[in-house]
């Protein structure tokens, strides 16, 4: 009986090997995850001191049955989209396959609002990405001041432009957190400003 045993234990390593490595150097399409594994972001936990009254709403709250989707993304570079908001990561970014995610409130208050969390936390990433959000039917649609902001204990202006076709405001940064669009200004003593 122990010859046996000792004897599948190379075949079932070696089975693990392979399997391991045949999943790790795919690139992975954009998959929506179940919820129990995903990290809750500060808009969807209760008691969380994030503003979300600060920021634009759509015109038509959006219907979800699934607030997230993530993408591996290595260091060629690639793009993740959900709901109208997206990741652009360029060549160089990040040097191995990386999971990219973009979360959006599931609550009702923040459902309506234009923000989401992006991940991963905690890394910085060697060139900057570029962010995007939903502009085309929401409130900021036609206002002169229109920014995209990021939480650190307050909104952070981190500027926007719209993109040639008008639907989206885009910026770049070089992190990840809970980021947002909004009408309100340094100059109106709403958000602080940073340069990214």
């Amino acid at each position: 009986m122990h010859r046996i045993a000792r004897s599948l234990v190379p075949a079932l390593s070696l089975l693990a090997l392979l399997a391991a490595t045949a999943c790790g150097d795919r690139e992975a399409p954009t998959v929506l995850e179940p919820s129990t594994t995903a990290v809750a972001p500060a808009f969807n936990q209760s008691g969380a001191a994030l503003r979300l009254d600060r920021l634009a709403m759509f015109k038509r709250r959006p219907s979800l049955t699934i607030a997230w989707a993530t993408k591996r993304i290595g260091p060629e570079g690639g793009r993740l989209e959900f709901q109208g908001f997206a990741i652009q990561v360029p060549a160089g970014a990040v040097d191995r396959p990386t999971m990219f995610a973009i979360t959006l409130p599931a609550d009702p208050d923040g459902s309506g609002r234009v923000v989401a969390e992006f991940s991963p936390h905690n890394q910085r990433f060697a060139k900057p990405v570029t962010i995007e959000f939903p502009f085309r039917g929401t409130s900021l649609e036609g206002s002169p001041t229109r920014t995209i902001v990021w939480w650190n204990d307050g909104w952070v202006n981190m500027g926007a432009t719209v993109t040639s076709d008008g639907a989206r405001l885009k910026t770049q940064t070089s992190h990840f957190s809970t980021y947002g669009t909004t009408s309100d200004t340094a100059e109106r003593g709403i958000v602080t400003t940073s340069g990214g």
